[in-house]
């Protein structure tokens, strides 16, 4: 049962990416390998189209191998072709102890297997072994290709793949009279490929059509396309009132989405905002421009008091999220993070007060009451200091009703939609604002060692992808929905002192130096590599 749930992760994986891998610069037929000469035609055919695309190759020049069986390592290089992963062949260091560099057997896997486990979709046989080279069965085949064209498959029946090989058969990708626990042979793997490939899109769905935009907080708008476009050639414009607004552009990993940061330390203000995609041949685009309003305004006497015209969360409770807050290894508690009045996970419901020069005027402790109309998808508190708080319980949507304090002291109130979405917090963006760190040693029965913790001596700073700012212990705090971690880079000693020493971290950020280290370079990386820079200098006492 194992076996089969990690290779339909293998098939989650390559539907997640979109780019393709290149191959070698020359396609060979079947008729290159002597023995497919007896192979039946159809097969054949299958074959020559797969050849064509560079999804297979032979086991030698002149042998394809065509009743071999099929190893984990092979079954995902094809399932990855298949389904367009990318691929960066330049990685050569696995994290599975049991697939090495120096493997001929499976050491060329390395950069499928690699860009998998980073994308976070693909699993080991456990935490640290992947098993390469262990056959893959009739039913494991199925189900990773039914799953790649969209179906879902039940497992939970005895034997678990009954299902799977119900719909290939359905979908002629089962090879003819395979049992489903049967070893599948490269043969097999033809049928299946062949028949999962995707078809030739039309014209009008080959389009991209600008699907969303909506603000995130102050300086940040999250724009969501309908597919995926090539982000080294589109652009994202955002405008209010036909003047454009000077914004940074981060795409998500899969090129269907992006974050437009607003510079300058510029900030929306209410009205009408136009995200325009651009970039791109104008045959290509279906819709260009989404329009959003920032801002729900109300007047009282000589005061205007405006909020956000909506709110957008991810569901932390009910998906499980701030289950994982431990309060270890630097991790805020369970109820800390699910309390929104403390939790950075929560939002503020901010109100702007402006007089009648438009100028803002400070009026901290406004929110009086806050009600939610269903709590079990939105979480709603007040602070000691008057300060509305909102969380995501569940997917769904719900309104907030907010009674606040005017200047003159009269009762309000404002409604407000939320929208709690399955998006997962990510972070998004890391800035080191210290990029010089200077390291003083101690030793101890001769040996050398400092320690700090990286994310006040780098003075760090992370965004995430709802607008939310962690900065310094902050993100060690709520690591456990950010996902950064550190690297050393570069290490250096005194060659004079022998071997280089060693540079470790722990979860809650804390660098240890151990030995002859006297230069490395502290890079903070987020899930989506994006990454901040320290220069380390380490003294001698």
């Amino acid at each position: 049962m194992k076996k089969g749930l990690t290779m339909i992760t293998t098939a989650a994986v390559a539907l997640s990416m979109l780019a393709s891998t290149a191959m070698a610069n020359t396609t060979k037929t079947t008729s290159d390998y002597k023995d497919l000469a007896n192979v039946e035609s159809g097969l054949k055919t299958k074959l020559d189209t797969l050849l064509a695309k560079g999804i297979f190759e032979g086991v030698s020049e002149d042998s394809f191998g065509i009743s071999q069986n099929m190893t984990r390592a092979q079954f995902a290089k094809v399932a990855a072709l298949v389904f367009g992963l990318k691929v960066d062949t330049t990685v050569q260091t696995s994290s599975f102890k049991d697939v090495l560099a120096n493997d001929p057997a499976n050491g060329w896997a390395i950069p499928y297997i690699e860009a998998a486990k980073k994308a976070g979709l693909i699993d080991g046989m456990t935490d640290t072994t992947f098993a390469p080279g262990e056959n893959v069965t009739v039913g494991q085949l199925d189900t990773v290709f039914l799953r790649g064209l969209g179906k879902t498959v039940n497992t939970t029946n005895t034997p678990w793949f009954a299902d799977a090989v119900k719909q290939a058969k359905e979908a002629n990708i089962h090879p003819a009279d395979k049992a489903g626990d049967a070893v599948a042979t490269r043969a097999d793997l033809v049928v299946g490929a062949y028949g999962s490939l995707p078809a030739s899109p039309s014209a009008e769905d080959k389009q991209v059509s600008v699907a969303s935009a909506q603000a995130s907080g102050d300086q940040l708008v999250q724009v969501k396309l309908d597919k995926a476009v090539d982000a080294t050639k589109a652009t994202l414009t955002l405008s209010r009132d036909g003047s454009v607004v000077t914004t940074s552009t981060a795409w998500s990993m899969d090129n269907n989405s992006a974050t437009l940061t607003l510079t300058d330390d510029v900030k929306l203000t209410n009205g009408t905002y136009t995200v325009t995609l651009g970039g791109l041949d104008s045959s290509s685009i279906k819709t260009a421009t989404t329009a959003f309003t920032v801002g729900t305004l109300t007047t009282t006497g000589k005061y205007k008091y405006s909020t956000a015209s909506s709110y957008e969360l991810s569901s932390v409770i009910d998906s499980g999220l701030t289950s994982v807050a431990t309060g270890n290894d630097g991790s805020v508690t369970k109820n800390e993070a699910e309390d929104p009045t403390v939790s950075k996970l929560a939002k503020e419901v901010e109100i702007t007060v402006t007089n009648e020069s438009g100028e803002e005027v400070s009026t901290p402790g406004l929110v009086q009451s806050i009600t939610s109309s269903n709590p079990n998808v939105v979480k709603v508190a007040v602070s000691a200091d008057h300060k509305g708080y909102i969380l995501g319980n569940k997917v769904g949507t719900a309104t907030i009703y907010v009674t606040y304090a005017t200047v003159s002291g009269d009762m309000n109130q404002i409604s407000i939609p939320v929208n709690v979405t399955n998006t997962a917090i990510s972070a998004q963006t890391v800035e080191a604002r210290t990029t010089s760190i200077t390291a003083h040693s101690t030793v101890t029965n001769g040996v050398y060692s400092s320690q700090f913790n990286a994310y006040e001596k780098m003075d760090l700073k992370v965004t995430d992808n709802f607008g939310t700012e962690y900065e310094q212990d902050e993100i060690a705090y709520y690591n456990f929905a950010l996902n950064t971690y550190f690297i050393a880079e570069d290490v250096t000693g005194d060659p004079q002192n022998g071997p280089v020493g060693t540079v470790t971290f722990d979860k809650a950020g804390n660098v240890q130096i151990t030995g002859n280290v006297t230069n490395f370079t502290l890079t903070s990386v987020l899930f989506n590599d994006k990454r901040a820079y320290a220069n380390v200098t380490v003294r001698k006492p």
